[in-house]
């Protein structure tokens, strides 16, 4: 399904999981084309503003995130991109998402955009928040290891100009 112009993609934590990184995993039909896949390593190759083009008054985006050989396991609370231009640090632990009746769906981690190096960063305005899917899910499972994410500019883009 394409959506019309106009359409906000504003989806609950439990949204996301359910109605699409549950059915990208299991290779089921997605509700709606809205969020783009990407391997891991790519994503964690170049900063934030380089992943995507933004259109006026966008603050996040999303991407389906799937394993390669070039990138940490997600025991790893700091990912490096590129050739140590900056990183992305875990912001504290994974948050569990659970359904109406209780049960843990998945984990939700945030993650914020740091330049520079280690010893010179700074923190910036860029965030993102990682949603994977219990190990449960993934038992007998044999496809890639899908996880999705929600990136997020901050309030230093409000006073950008759309024209």
């Amino acid at each position: 399904m394409e959506v019309s112009v106009g359409y906000q993609f504003v989806p609950t934590d439990e949204e996301l999981v359910l109605d699409y990184l549950f059915n990208k995993a299991f290779g089921k039909p997605l509700p709606a084309k809205m969020i783009q896949e990407i391997a891991a390593s790519k994503l964690f190759e170049k900063p934030p503003k380089s992943l995507v083009t933004w259109s006026c008054g966008e603050k996040e985006c999303y991407f389906f995130i799937h394993d390669d050989e070039n990138i940490p396991s997600e025991s790893e609370i700091i990912r490096i991109v590129g050739n140590g231009i900056g990183f992305w640090k875990s912001g504290g632990e994974e948050k569990p998402i659970s359904d109406v009746k209780g049960f843990v769906l998945a984990f939700k981690k945030h993650l914020i955009y740091f330049s520079g190096s280690f010893s010179e960063a700074k923190k910036t305005h860029w965030k993102m928040e990682l949603y994977r899917l219990t190990t449960e899910f993934y038992t007998n499972f044999k496809g890639k290891n899908w996880e999705l994410g929600r990136m997020r500019r901050g309030m230093d883009y409000s006073t950008t100009s759309c024209f």
